[in-house]
């Protein structure tokens, strides 16, 4: 499942938003917005959950609404949208793998740091950060 969503960030970020996302080891101690969405591989539930700074996400405005401040609630909707284009992604890949997959509405979650995250993909976007963090689902 992680090598999809890895997939999915990298083809997503070049493709439809023009800007690569280059996966790196450093981990930004600033907040940022987080949006989760559920998944399953078929066999396994798991929780998705992206996390994008704030200089991206107002970066993603610019490109997808045409608009270059946008308010907190725009921020708030842009993120969980971020995280349903990659997910949603990721599950067009499985598709043509033929593999199970299933996801549900993405949510938008707060604005945490990345501290509470052991693992995850963590991607430098020009100056700017996203991280995706897959962890099992319970119940």
């Amino acid at each position: 499942m992680i090598e999809l969503l890895k997939q999915a960030v990298e083809e997503v970020f070049v493709e439809h938003f023009g800007m690569p996302a280059e996966p790196c080891d450093e981990k930004p101690s600033e907040e940022g917005y987080t949006a989760q969405i559920p998944v399953s591989d078929g066999r396994k539930a798991f929780i998705a959950q992206l996390w994008a700074d704030e200089a991206t996400l107002k970066r993603l405005a610019e490109i997808l609404l045409f608009e270059e401040n946008p308010d907190e609630e725009t921020l708030r909707d842009l993120t969980a949208e971020v995280a349903n284009f990659i997910v949603g992604h990721a599950k067009m890949v499985a598709s043509d793998r033929h593999l199970p997959y299933s996801m549900e509405t993405p949510k938008f979650t707060g604005k945490k740091s990345l501290d509470g995250w052991r693992d995850g993909l963590i991607y430098r976007v020009g100056d700017h950060w996203i991280a995706l963090h897959l962890k099992e689902r319970n119940g």
